[in-house]
């Protein structure tokens, strides 16, 4: 595969050269590039590395101190408390702001 590519005529009066004739260039043709399938790796692979997570998730689960059913219940509680006071707070605050938009526009 062979190409032919001329250059600017600007570049040959700089070198000297004829103004009215362009350099002829070869280009030689590039290598061929592999596919997005060679990049990918092989089955055996993916699965030896799911194994080895799986593994590791296990051995970290292990680690963990899990609450009791005590500590589990208090926290809850706390939770659920906390979410009333403060969707009641938000409640109350967004009715007043409501009636006070409703006050200036009427």
């Amino acid at each position: 595969m062979k190409k032919t590519k001329t250059k600017p005529k600007s570049n040959l009066k700089e070198a000297g050269g004829d103004a009215s004739r362009g350099q002829v260039v070869k280009i030689r043709p590039g290598k061929a590039r592999p596919g997005w399938f060679s990049k990918v790796p092989p089955v055996k692979q993916y699965w030896a590395q799911t194994k080895s997570f799986l593994s590791e998730a296990v051995q970290e689960l292990k680690k963990v101190t899990w609450p009791n059913r005590k500590e589990t219940l208090g926290t809850t509680g706390v939770v659920l408390v906390l979410v009333f006071f403060i969707g009641a707070y938000l409640g109350l605050v967004d009715f007043f702001l409501s009636r006070l938009v409703q006050y200036f526009i009427h």
